[in-house]
């Protein structure tokens, strides 16, 4: 064991049931389901962190009973047919000496009726945030119908092989509803005073220990912060709460977790929250309990999580992100090699699944996280014969893909024409807020240099030069290049920069008036207009979107860009169409109205759209008909996912 992770890396045991260490893979939405099962893509999925260290895994939530169906591919817990998946996931999280337990889950008002046909239910009829649906208020045989199910999904997931149950008192619970004056409004025994609001948490706890027995472990997934000051759940509340959820001494433990109807982008925040936001929540709770405290919070750290085991704060970390980046980070820590663990970036691009595409979990930088049965994610293994092989370019793209052929045995050569590697990520992680972004290219770094990858910067390649050095293979990774704002008029008067030239920092002059155009939503125009106001800069972004920040939603960031971007005195502009720009006025047009509106006193104007792959190097070397991989963004501009699954689906290839 390293002496440096001792507290993170010793067991904890449980009620008679030990964790080989003190990391939590906890519960969370994978849409791996068939027929609202658990799948061999679960089990090999849940297998990998289990193989790789985790102490303890928490399945998907399976939803105990059939009033709710939050989402397509939810887990039917309620359902008799759950119990071979079960067993599935059990065998395999089993097999290296983890524990394995569901969560026992149900919505309430945070569900959804599309895929059920059914109303709703809560304890209040508080309309869903989203949709604005108005639930149905249970009714007392309904509480009581609810109460049994939590009993019958409890036992289906013991007959299923696991060791036992955790209830969801968390984000989307309607254990939680009941619990909080934020959505419980009910006049009878089972709202009013804490006592009352607590009595169907008692009821559940109670009928699902009565269920599974003595024996089985039986947890809270516990939130201790809805953000709600007014009404909600507090920090101060907790700790009370949790007390008297574990005065019956039926409560193995307690998972600490924050977020609520108006915040669920704090449940597991992205890059918009600190690591470790969340986690001095747990110190109070555990001081108010005798049982084991998890702590949760973007906790992706093992240094972070170490030292908050080591102070007590916590028994034992959340660290699901962490792991799905790098499912071996405690084999790790535990062989002496912290810094070959592939750092969570806390980007969410392939973690928030509930959006309009529906699409599998995955990881932006671990392509293989959902995906470990695929035979393209087979454990790499050397090429019969070791190849020259040139990658050109060093953005995220081509340096996986030199990391990935280098550990196939090939030698490998790496050309970036600017003074440092990382492309258009590096720039990224420039943006205010969004500095963890680099993590990713210092971590690439180093990998690809351990490796003996030959890094050359400031090095422009033509077609000449690669046919000179003659190579057995070339990975095309140019990235992508900017191009004019499509439809605007800019006279010779304006002072026009891109977003790129933004983050660089190399916008020429002191600070005056900017205007973000954009015309993508995304973090590439926040990012800008943050970086101009953090730096005296008064900025308005300027959209034909029906709202700024659009594709902010898809990473739980739109929230917290809204709560910024007015602090920074930033100014929205929605619905404008830019026209032109003659001198230092900005001339648009109102997208349904098409009335004319001036902006004066522009000093400069920042243009974010779409970029256009830089594919010139790539197509000159095809015509030569030399062996190409094309990778990244210039193939199509897209996402960071999309380049490390590229360039490591071209490291393979090679």
């Amino acid at each position: 064991m390293s002496a440096i992770f001792e507290h993170l890396l010793a067991p904890l045991t449980i009620h008679g049931k030990t964790m080989p260490s003190r990391v939590v893979f906890a519960a969370h939405q994978t849409n791996f389901a068939s027929q609202n099962r658990f799948t061999p893509r679960h089990a090999a999925y849940y297998a990998a962190r289990a193989a790789g260290g985790a102490g303890l895994v928490v399945l998907e939530g399976s939803v105990a009973h059939p009033s709710d169906w939050p989402y397509e591919y939810a887990l039917f817990g309620y359902d008799s047919a759950v119990v071979p998946g079960y067993q599935l996931c059990a065998d395999a999280i089993h097999a290296y000496g983890a524990l394995a337990l569901a969560q026992l889950t149900h919505s309430g008002q945070q569900g959804s009726s599309h895929y059920s046909q059914a109303p709703l239910w809560a304890p209040s009829p508080i309309p869903e945030t989203n949709s604005r649906e108005v639930p149905h208020e249970l009714e007392a045989d309904e509480i009581a119908a609810v109460v049994a199910s939590f009993a019958q999904a409890a036992a289906f997931a013991i007959a299923g092989g696991l060791d036992g149950v955790e209830l969801n008192v968390g984000q989307e619970s309607l254990i939680r509803q009941f619990i909080s004056p934020l959505t419980n409004l009910r006049q009878d025994e089972y709202g009013g005073n804490l006592e009352q609001r607590l009595r169907f948490a008692h009821e559940v706890i109670a009928a699902v220990r009565a269920r599974i027995g003595a024996g089985p472990l039986l947890g809270l997934r516990l939130c201790a912060d809805e953000y709600a000051p007014w009404a909600g759940i507090t920090p101060a509340d907790a700790p009370e709460i949790a007390a008297q959820l574990c005065a019956s001494g039926q409560i193995d433990f307690v998972s600490i977790t924050s977020g609520s109807i108006y915040t669920p982008h704090m449940t597991r925040a992205g890059l918009h929250a600190p690591p470790g936001y969340g986690a001095h929540l747990a110190g109070p709770i555990k001081a108010a309990v005798g049982v084991p405290v998890f702590a949760q919070g973007s906790i992706v750290d093992p240094q972070l999580a170490d030292e908050l085991i080591g102070a007590s704060t916590a028994d034992a970390v959340e660290m699901t992100r962490a792991l799905i980046s790098d499912p071996d980070l405690v084999r790790k820590l535990r062989q002496g090699r912290p810094a070959a663990i592939r750092p969570c970036l806390l980007a969410n691009q392939a973690f928030v699944i509930r959006t309009v595409q529906n699409p599998a979990l995955s990881c932006e930088n671990n392509p293989a996280a959902g995906y470990e049965q695929a035979p393209e994610f087979a454990p790499l293994a050397h090429a019969p014969v070791a190849r020259s092989v040139l990658v050109v370019g060093g953005g995220p793209a081509g340096l996986e893909a030199a990391r990935v052929a280098a550990l196939r045995g090939h030698r490998v050569t790496l050309c970036e024409r600017s003074d440092q590697l990382g492309g258009a990520l590096r720039l990224a992680a420039a943006a205010p807020g969004r500095a963890r972004l680099a993590l990713e290219v210092e971590w690439l770094e180093q990998q690809v240099r351990a490796l003996g990858v030959l890094v050359e910067t400031g090095v422009s390649m033509s077609p000449e030069r690669v046919r000179e050095l003659a190579p057995d293979a070339v990975i095309v990774a140019t990235g992508a290049r900017s191009q004019p704002y499509p439809h605007v008029q800019f006279g010779p008067e304006a002072h026009v920069a891109t977003a790129r030239d933004v983050l660089a920092g190399s916008v020429e002059g002191p600070p005056g008036r900017a205007v973000v155009l954009d015309e993508i939503g995304n973090q590439w125009a926040m990012g800008a207009a943050e970086w101009l106001a953090d730096h005296g800069w008064q900025v308005e972004i300027v959209t034909a979107d029906m709202f700024v920040g659009q594709q902010l939603t898809q990473t739980l960031e739109l929230s917290p860009w809204n709560q910024r971007a007015p602090a920074k005195g930033i100014g929205f502009r929605p619905m404008l169409e830019a026209q032109r720009a003659a001198g230092r006025t900005l001339i648009a047009a109102e997208i349904f109205s098409r009335a004319e509106v001036r902006i004066d006193e522009v000093d400069l104007f920042v243009t974010v759209n779409h970029e256009q792959p830089d594919e010139a190097l790539y197509l000159a070397l095809k015509a030569a008909g030399l062996r190409l991989i094309r990778v990244g963004d210039c193939v199509a501009p897209r996402t960071l996912s999309q380049a490390i699954l590229e360039g490591q689906r071209a490291g393979r290839a090679v």
